[in-house]
């Protein structure tokens, strides 16, 4: 392999890597987004159960699926 060649790759080698990083630090944000509304929709419901509304009143009142309160109710 030429000089050039080798420095030709030594800079996209750093170029990918740093899309790498980008990427995997975005996809880091969307999870915490997602696990942070995920663990305050658990805290509501939670809460909504222990003031007496059943899961299908819950599931009514946020246009949710039973099925889906269930599933987040079976994570805790």
């Amino acid at each position: 392999m030429c000089e050039a060649e080798k420095r030709w790759l030594e800079v996209k080698s750093k170029e990918w890597e740093a899309e790498g990083i980008k990427k995997g630090i975005e996809q880091g944000i969307e999870q915490g987004i997602e696990q942070g509304s995920e663990k305050k929709e658990l805290e509501m419901y939670q809460k909504m159960m222990d003031k007496g509304f059943g899961i299908k009143a819950i599931a009514s009142i946020f246009s949710v699926s039973e099925e889906s309160i269930e599933k987040l109710l079976m994570k805790a």
